[in-house]
């Protein structure tokens, strides 16, 4: 088992080169930390190649393929796609050993579940990454805020020693995080906020902008989480109508003409984590005999348009 003990994490992986991957990346090798993207293939040889540019800084980034990986990774950051989990499961193989801490900046409530079942010798702290308004055109990321991540273990203390160590990682590099004492609510809270304002973005191609200044469209992505509010009590999940309200203020941090990624998915012609937000919603609102009729208007409406459109 890997020793690392308290000493600084210096050896950082990256799985998943789009909008947020790219962002903690470029944050962390301004901060002298040298991370690097695990890849095969085409992927590989496209990042490899890639100058891309971050709020107007030019930078290029290391690949590595599973091959080329001789030593495990102190700390990898998933950042993938939730239809896309599985595919880099040989990926997080070559790169993770006994010890490795798995950040995953996954949408959704499942991913730390899948991660911890396929790498068991392995740290999964609970994540949640809230409040940023990334937007990836080609090898061009913009942002105005790169929010924050939530960190913790839902079934008690955990490995404090490796939440401290990630702590002062995210420090060093300028990321704001947080270490709340229920992470799980937290998970919930932001699988809450991208069925709402996520899924009605995708269907009415609306930017933050709308978000924060139009009633109808808030009613609407009110709705939506009102119903994940009724099945996080049912799952024994205290969220509740201030959760709501407490999103209203991380949306006002956001910039006006910003997107949600699922609009991002839309426009691009990409499959969507639709699955992953109403699906799931629908699947535990049925469990638990309760009517979910606005998410499951949306998730029809989102799986038309990809249908549509591929």
């Amino acid at each position: 088992m890997l020793m690392f003990m308290e000493l600084e994490i210096e050896s950082v992986a990256v799985v998943g080169a789009g909008a947020l991957g790219l962002m903690y990346a470029e944050f962390l090798q301004r901060a002298g930390v040298n991370p690097y993207f695990v890849a095969d293939g085409e992927r590989a040889a496209r990042i490899e190649a890639a100058e891309y540019g971050v709020n107007g800084r030019g930078c290029r980034f290391p690949v590595r393929r599973p091959e080329e990986i001789d030593e495990p990774a102190e700390l990898i950051i998933v950042a993938v796609k939730n239809h896309h989990l599985e595919a880099v499961v040989p990926l997080l193989t070559a790169a993770a050993g006994e010890g490795t801490i798995l950040i995953s900046v996954l949408n959704g409530i499942s991913s730390e579940a899948f991660l911890r079942g396929h790498f068991p010798g392995c740290l999964v702290p609970d994540c949640v990454a809230v409040g940023m308004d990334a937007v990836k055109e080609g090898n061009l990321l913009s942002y105005s805020s790169p929010g924050k991540l939530i960190l913790g273990f839902s079934d008690g203390p955990g490995d404090a020693s490796s939440l401290s160590r990630v702590g002062r990682l995210l420090g060093r590099a300028g990321l704001p995080y947080e270490l709340p004492e229920d992470p799980r609510r937290s998970l919930w809270w932001k699988w809450m906020i991208n069925i709402g304002v996520n899924q009605v973005s995708a269907v009415t191609g609306a930017r933050y902008r709308l978000f924060q200044e139009d009633a109808e469209l808030q009613s609407l992505m009110d709705e939506a989480m009102h119903e994940v509010v009724a099945v996080a009590g049912a799952e024994g999940i205290d969220l509740h109508e201030g959760d709501i309200e407490r999103w209203y203020g991380v949306l006002r941090t956001l910039g006006p003409d910003g997107k949600t990624s699922m609009l991002q998915d839309i426009e691009a012609g990409r499959k969507t984590e639709v699955e992953a937000f109403s699906g799931e919603l629908i699947r535990l609102a049925e469990a638990h005999g309760l009517a979910a009729p606005v998410n499951k208007a949306l998730f029809r409406i989102i799986r038309a348009l990809e249908k549509r459109i591929n």
